[in-house]
C-alpha cells in the first residue's frame, strides 16, 4: 500500500517558506476526497510520521495539520510536539465546553492554534479568542470582509493568514491589508507525496520486541522506551483504546495502556507495526510468510544454539521477503533497517549462524529435500521434526493475523 500526503507551502510577507499545510489524498484518485475526517486527520499523521520522513517532508518547517473535534476532544495533537506542528481548527466544528477546555490545555502546553477557512458571519468568539493564527478564505470574502476581519479582530500576537490566493492582485490586496502570511495557487498547489508503506523503523521498536521476548519484561523500561517515540505511542493508544477490550475508559498514560494490553497483545501490537510499514493488505499472503518465517527461524534458535538470540532469529525470518514487500533490492531495502550486520548477511546469503536455519526454512518451503537434508546434517539437526515446526508457525501467524484484524 502506498500513502499519499500532500504538502502546500505557506509565505511570509517577503515570500520566505515558513510553513507547510500537510492535506490528505485519497490513494485512489489523489483528491481530498474525504469521507471520514477523523480517519483523513490520522492518515495524515500517521503516514508523516510513522511513513515519510516528517522532517524531509516539512523541510524543518512548521506543519499545518487540520483536526476534528473528536481528535481535538481525545487529545490527540497532545500526542505530537508543539514545536514542529500547528493545529487547524476546522471551521465547521460547533464548540461545547468540554471542546474549549481542550483548546485552552493545548494553549498551556504550547501549542499554537489555527482556525481554518474563516470567513466574516463566523459565530464563536470563544474560539476566536484562544487562536493565535485566523485563516482567512479569499475565495468565500469579499474585499470589504477581507478588510473588516482585520480591523474587528486584530490584537496583539494574532497573526492573520490569506488563504486560497488565486492572483497576483489577490496577493498585492492581502499584503495591502497587513495580512502576515499567505496560501493558495497563485504560490502553488499541493504537491502530492508518494510512500511506500515503509520507511526507517525506529530502534526503539526492535529494543521493545526484543525486551518482550523476555521472561519477564520490565514495565518501568518498556515506558520509558514508549516516552522516547511519539508514533509508537500513538499506535499504543489507539490500541489499547480499541473496542475489543470492552472498557469504556479511555487510556491516556502509557503504563495503564501496558497493563490493559498485557505483554501478548502489546509484542503484536509492535508486530503489526512493523508489518504495516512493510506491507498493506493486497500482500496479505506475503505477510502471512513473513510471519511463518519468522516464527520458525525462533522454534529453530534453541536447537541451533542460539536460544539467547532468539528476538534476531525471529527477526532475520520477519524481514526475510524485505524486497518482495517494498518493491527495492534487498539491499537498499535492508539498509534501512537497524539490523545488525550479521542478521542482513544472513538475509542476503544464508551462510552464518543466524543466515543456516534461515536457508533451511527457503529450501523447506520449495519442497528442495535434498537441500533441507544438507543444511539438517550441517547444522546437526539429526532428529529434527520440520513438519512439527511448520505447522506451530503456521498456527502462530494465522492466530496473530486474526487477532490484529
Amino acid at each position: 500500500m502506498h500513502i499519499y500526503i500532500a504538502r502546500q507551502p505557506i509565505f511570509n510577507q517577503m515570500k520566505d517558506v515558513i510553513a507547510y499545510e500537510l492535506l490528505y489524498r485519497d490513494p485512489k484518485t489523489l483528491t481530498a476526497n474525504i469521507s471520514d475526517a477523523d480517519a483523513a486527520t490520522n492518515s495524515v499523521l500517521m503516514g508523516s510520521i510513522l511513513v515519510a520522513s516528517f522532517e524531509q517532508l516539512v523541510e524543518g518547517k512548521l506543519a499545518f495539520i487540520n483536526f476534528t473535534k473528536n481528535l481535538i476532544n481525545d487529545g490527540t495533537p497532545l500526542l505530537f510536539s508543539p514545536k514542529y506542528m500547528i493545529v487547524e481548527i476546522l471551521e465547521d466544528i460547533v464548540p461545547d465546553e468540554a471542546f474549549i477546555q481542550r483548546l485552552r490545555e493545548l494553549k498551556e502546553k504550547g501549542y499554537t492554534l489555527a482556525l481554518d477557512d474563516f470567513i466574516a458571519d463566523y459565530p464563536y468568539k470563544e474560539i476566536i479568542d484562544l487562536v493565535d493564527i485566523i485563516k482567512v478564505d479569499f475565495l468565500l470574502t469579499t474585499r470589504e470582509e477581507q478588510q473588516q476581519i482585520i480591523k474587528r479582530y486584530k490584537r496583539p500576537g494574532l497573526k492573520f493568514l490569506a488563504e486560497k490566493v488565486e492572483t497576483s492582485s489577490a496577493f498585492n490586496r492581502a499584503k495591502a491589508l497587513n495580512y502576515d502570511y499567505f496560501q493558495g495557487y497563485y504560490f502553488a498547489k499541493p504537491s502530492v507525496f508518494k510512500y511506500k508503506d515503509m520507511s526507517t523503523i525506529s530502534t526503539n521498536l526492535f529494543t521493545i520486541i526484543k525486551m518482550l521476548d523476555a521472561k519477564n519484561p520490565d514495565y518501568r523500561a518498556l515506558t520509558v522506551l514508549f516516552e522516547q517515540d511519539i508514533a509508537l505511542t500513538y499506535k499504543l493508544f489507539k490500541y489499547a483504546n480499541s473496542p475489543m477490550y470492552g472498557s469504556m475508559e479511555q487510556i491516556s498514560t502509557i503504563n495503564r495502556a501496558l497493563v490493559r494490553l498485557g505483554f501478548g497483545n502489546i509484542r503484536n501490537c509492535m508486530y503489526m507495526i512493523l508489518l504495516r510499514y512493510i506491507s498493506s493488505s493486497q500482500n496479505s499472503d506475503l505477510v502471512s510468510v513473513s510471519l511463518q518465517r519468522a516464527k520458525m527461524m525462533e522454534l529453530l534458535s534453541t536447537s541451533v544454539g542460539l536460544a539467547n538470540r532468539s528476538s534476531e532469529c525471529f527477526l532475520v525470518g520477519l524481514f526475510s521477503m524485505l524486497d518482495v514487500l517494498t518493491d527495492k533490492p534487498i539491499v537498499k531495502a535492508l539498509d534501512e533497517l537497524p539490523l545488525s550486520q550479521e542478521s542482513k548477511e544472513a538475509i542476503l546469503h544464508q551462510k552464518n549462524a543466524l543466515g543456516l536455519p534461515l536457508k533451511l526454512i527457503l529450501a523447506y518451503e520449495k519442497g528442495n529435500w535434498h537441500e533441507v537434508e544438507n543444511t539438517r546434517q550441517t547444522l546437526r539437526l539429526h532428529s529434527l521434526n520440520m513438519v512439527s515446526i511448520y505447522m506451530k508457525a503456521l498456527d502462530w501467524a494465522s492466530e496473530i493475523l486474526l487477532s490484529t484484524k
